[in-house]
């Protein structure tokens, strides 16, 4: 597991978008990509979810 702090922009299935974060990338015994990600609708605490890049966006972490 690897600890980040990586902003993001989640689009839900009904094709809303929402600002989150991801604060761990963790890679399975399998090969698939799993992140920690929390958004303000998702509650009080970060859930593991696997990671899909045409649902969830990277923003950058620092300024240019």
């Amino acid at each position: 597991m690897r600890w980040v702090y990586q902003p993001v922009e989640v689009q839900y299935p009904d094709g809303t978008w929402e600002v989150g974060r991801i604060s761990a990338w963790w890679t399975d015994d399998a090969g698939d990509l799993w992140c920690r990600l929390r958004t303000p609708s998702g509650g009080a605490r970060p859930q593991w979810t696997r990671y899909d890049p045409e649902a969830v966006q990277l923003l950058p972490s620092t300024g240019i």
